[in-house]
């Protein structure tokens, strides 16, 4: 009897936090219209992943393209950094924490200073910032980077991190962690690098 109680208890706590994680991407998506983001690519080209990371009229238009994965190391730090502040929540909590975090991101990402600052310090030159369904699509690569870690654990996940930066630099000569130096500090030497330059 006290065994399904728990479960009975597991199930509503998963279901809730389900719920949150969903009321949350609807909340970042009205925010996000009314800031005057567009709902898909702007050239109605209906791809649903767009393969060029440089090609500012597609990327971060569609729902996926290469920076969803860089959404997805979002995920895993989400689950390093929440699982440290808030190790005694349920996990299907600490996914709701990321989810909001993650959306916190997306509106600031989305930001005339931060759409000025990719512009000025980045590759991304002619940067305008993501649709909303990239920004959905972000989202949700990043709870599914949260599950990742959460399977993986610790030291598993931290491998998984560096293996995708890895790739991310070999394929678009970018990457979650590039991203971060080149938003705060940039470098114009990796700029010419990441422009082929």
């Amino acid at each position: 009897m006290q065994t399904r109680t728990k479960d009975s208890i597991a199930k509503q706590t998963k279901v809730a936090a389900l719920i949150v994680c969903s009321v949350i991407a609807a909340a970042m998506g009205v925010v996000l219209r009314l800031d005057g983001r567009v709902w898909w690519c702007k050239l109605s080209d209906r791809a649903i992943y767009i393969n060029d990371a440089w090609n500012s009229s597609h990327t971060s238009q569609h729902f996926l393209d290469p920076y969803t994965f860089t959404h997805i190391l979002h995920g895993v730090l989400m689950f390093w950094i929440v699982g440290l502040i808030f190790k005694n929540i349920s996990p299907y909590w600490q996914l709701a924490m990321a989810a909001a975090a993650e959306a916190g991101w997306e509106i600031l990402e989305n930001s005339n200073f931060i759409i000025e600052k990719y512009r000025e310090n980045t590759a991304a030159l002619d940067y305008f910032g993501d649709s909303i369904a990239n920004s959905v699509g972000d989202l949700l690569a990043c709870l599914i980077g949260f599950w990742i870690a959460a399977k993986l654990g610790l030291w598993k996940s931290l491998a998984f991190f560096f293996a995708v930066e890895l790739i991310l630099l070999l394929w678009i000569r970018d990457s979650l962690l590039l991203n971060i130096v080149m938003l705060v500090y940039p470098f114009d030497s990796l700029k010419s690098w990441q422009t082929g330059a």
